[in-house]
């Protein structure tokens, strides 16, 4: 079996008409940005696309004739599902459609997903992930105020209350991904078409999750690291910090502008800071800085000679900057429901359907100081130093 051509003349024929076409489908201010973005990265996805299809129907069918042990199948993506997940799938393999069958999508379909963004990248391996409801509130210590107090037996706890923690409620905003599925791909089984469903969702969410972590706005979105929770709000927009000059990578410098601000002026230890770089500064800016050779002529790599610091790589960041702080303190809530929808619309060529995805989630820093925006633009690399 194989994916027909997908830039034959049944494709997408006018741009505009699609995107605003699907704009109904959404019900955000932001609609038309979405539906654009959908448009474009099929537009310029259709290669990917039909070979992601094709690689799974020839895997699917080498794993059918050389009869695939457990062990074998789970190295390639294919897992064991859930009862619920099973009934999913093998309901829509018997329509050869989801369209009839989106209110049997389990939770744990997403939340697959969610598991194997964390393993494949390191950012969103590491900051606070967490199931919520459509609405989620949680209580943080306010940095430097009491959290306990002394006093008579009999007295109110209500000033630990008021002065000791603070209460953040936030609601949820749709994070909207699309699947594209051809005909053939419901003849796989559910295991391969649940690792399918997987995969594709991960290549269309994981660039857009990194990214409002590191900077979204918080318009409609996730409030990203570099945003100042205390700036002042235009249009629902945060802005940027300021960022701190870091001049070169001494040790001074790194004890002062980047181990300092994790005390929170001295109300807490040090016990670790993670620097978020953009790969590109990594390699030109921070890679001669960790790497050092050993007595015996070998090297070692991302040995900084710091307590606790670790470097993690992330496109979202700017070139020029760099991210400071516990990617802990980074709060991102996971609405447990999410929606398969589909409309006629949404219709690619004769034998392909794409469905929107709609996932709540919304994410932001747990205080205003929990990340430090450095501008690294003057940081030079130095020629590597031998072990001491």
């Amino acid at each position: 079996m194989s994916i027909q051509n997908l830039d034959n003349n049944k494709g997408i024929q006018n741009k505009e008409e699609k995107i605003k076409a699907m704009q109904q489908v959404f019900e955000n201010g932001d609609a038309n940005e979405v539906a654009a973005n959908i448009v474009n990265f099929i537009d310029s996805n259709f290669a990917m696309i039909q070979t992601m299809m094709n690689d799974t129907l020839k895997e699917a069918k080498q794993a059918n004739e050389e009869n695939w042990d457990q062990q074998v199948l789970a190295s390639r993506g294919v897992r064991v599902l859930t009862s619920e997940e099973k009934k999913f799938y093998n309901a829509a393999i018997e329509v050869q459609s989801f369209d009839e069958v989106v209110e049997l999508m389990p939770p744990t379909i997403f939340e697959r997903v969610f598991e194997d963004l964390e393993k494949e990248h390191p950012l969103l391996s590491v900051v606070n992930f967490q199931q919520t409801g459509a609405t989620t509130a949680w209580v943080v210590r306010k940095p430097g105020n009491p959290a306990a107090f002394w006093g008579d037996i009999t007295s109110s706890i209500q000033e630990m209350v008021d002065e000791g923690f603070q209460t953040i409620e936030q609601g949820m905003y749709k994070l909207s991904g699309f699947l594209v599925v051809s005909k053939a791909m419901f003849e796989l089984g559910p295991e391969w078409l649940d690792r399918y469903v997987r995969t594709f969702m991960k290549e269309v969410v994981s660039d857009e999750l990194e990214n409002v972590i590191v900077n979204g706005d918080g318009n409609k979105k996730p409030i990203g690291m570099i945003r100042d929770l205390n700036g002042s709000v235009v249009g629902g927009v945060y802005p940027e910090k300021t960022p701190v000059v870091l001049p070169d990578f001494k040790p001074a410098t790194i004890g002062k502008h980047i181990l300092a601000p994790t005390t929170k002026n001295g109300t807490r230890r040090y016990t670790g800071v993670t620097l978020i770089v953009n790969p590109l500064d990594y390699a030109t800016k921070f890679f001669a800085l960790g790497a050092k050779q050993k007595d015996d002529g070998t090297w070692t790599y991302d040995n900084f000679s710091v307590p606790g610091l670790t470097v993690i790589q992330s496109p979202a960041v700017p070139l020029n900057k760099m991210v400071g702080g516990n990617p802990k303190d980074y709060f991102m809530g996971v609405a447990v429901n999410q929606k398969l929808e589909t409309t006629d619309v949404l219709r690619m060529i004769e034998d392909q359907r794409l469905y929107l995805i709609r996932q709540l989630t919304n994410g932001r820093p747990l205080d205003a100081d929990s990340f430090t925006v450095y501008d690294i633009s003057a940081l030079e690399p130095t020629e590597p130093a031998p072990q001491v």
